[in-house]
């Protein structure tokens, strides 16, 4: 199992334009690049979460176990982010 990260203050939208601004290099771009591909990624996964979880609500009725943890768990990405 992978060791846990220690305790950082997420990277702001705004902090991540100053550093593409003032740190041309093409790595550091690309960190830049990528900290944002996951973010819209994460954000694709929960709109896909919750059309996954309304049909099944529909469909079966009740909340899927796995699917709760799922949205819990992109609820609490998002809210360490605050996208602003």
């Amino acid at each position: 199992m992978a060791s846990s990260l220690p305790p950082f203050r997420p990277v702001t939208l705004t902090e991540l334009r100053r550093i593409w601004v003032e740190h041309p290099s093409i790595d550091v771009r690309r960190l830049v690049l990528e900290v944002e591909h996951y973010r819209r990624l994460f954000m694709e996964i929960d709109r896909l979460s919750a059309t996954v979880h309304q049909a099944w609500r529909e469909e079966v009725g009740g909340n899927l176990v796995a699917l709760h943890l799922l949205q819990q768990a992109l609820y609490s990405e998002r809210e360490r982010v605050e996208r602003r």
